[in-house]
């Protein structure tokens, strides 16, 4: 959230840290060179991103609101938090706001509404921008996970903020299985049903280059259709995943989104 709020020009008092891959003070690289650029104080850094920031530790800013509309929050603690602050939370289900709804939701909150409309049309424009220069892109259908390490994997569904955003360069989200939990923002598969996949394109988000490696070394992995054919896309980081496939926003799509879009625009190449 403290991203939102940061390109609207609004230093926040307190901020959680991120302990995936952010630097050592829990903070990732976009967020540091915003707040950074301004010269202001650094704000709080709260908790170790592992578990969430104690209330007490919230009630010792003394906020004026608190925002956490990418988050999990349960009823609970959106309860506890109100108690403190006004609280903005996802419009309808845990983990699955759009980069716009945090823009424009925290907007509304911090009082700048135009600016974040404004920001809204100007990220979707570099975006829009950077697409056109992949005419191939539109069309193909696409499907992402991540590696849950246990013999499976875990697709995003369409509802994910990583699906919207790859929607948004025009891709379709590959048809999902009937059953799947309508609630949930994912389902599991079982690595050896990888390759029955129907999509154009795959987009892997694995925690660093050794571990794609070893992941697509795998029988189940190399046998897959997209891989085969080149229609692969791997995003091998942390710092990476964070900023295309964690809690996109403004800042990050800036640092990160060129290299993702060549990357897919290379995959339709070879899809077609």
């Amino acid at each position: 959230m403290q991203d939102a709020a940061l390109a609207l020009n609004v230093m926040p008092v307190g901020m959680s840290a991120v302990n995936y891959g952010a630097d050592q003070d829990g903070l990732l690289p976009w967020a540091r060179e915003a707040i950074e650029a301004t010269g202001a104080p650094m704000p709080t850094i709260l908790g170790d991103g592992a578990q969430a920031p104690s209330f007490e530790a919230i009630i010792a800013l003394d906020p004026d609101v608190i925002l956490a509309v990418y988050s999990g929050l349960t009823e609970e603690e959106y309860q506890r938090l109100s108690q403190i602050a006004p609280t903005v939370v996802f419009p309808e289900k845990r983990w699955t706001a759009s980069w716009q709804e945090v823009v424009l939701m925290s907007g509304l909150a911090l009082g700048k509404s135009d600016e974040a409309e404004k920001l809204v049309a100007d990220t979707e424009r570099f975006i829009a921008d950077e697409v056109a220069k992949y005419p191939q892109i539109a069309g193909k259908s696409v499907v992402n996970f991540v590696d849950s390490g246990d013999g499976q994997i875990s697709i995003r569904k369409a509802v994910d903020p990583r699906s919207k955003l790859l929607i948004s360069f025009g891709l379709e989200p590959a048809p999902e299985p009937e059953g799947t939990d309508p609630e949930a923002f994912n389902y599991k598969l079982s690595y050896e049903n990888l390759a029955d996949i129907d999509a154009d394109i795959m987009v892997a988000f694995l925690d660093s280059p050794e571990a794609a490696e070893a992941f697509f070394a795998q029988p189940f992995a190399a046998r897959a259709p997209q891989v085969e054919r080149g229609a692969l896309v791997v995003i091998d980081g942390a710092t990476k995943t964070m900023a295309v496939g964690g809690a996109v926003t403004p800042l990050s799509l800036r640092w990160a989104l060129p290299d993702l879009v060549a990357a897919i625009g290379q995959a339709a190449i070879a899809a077609q």
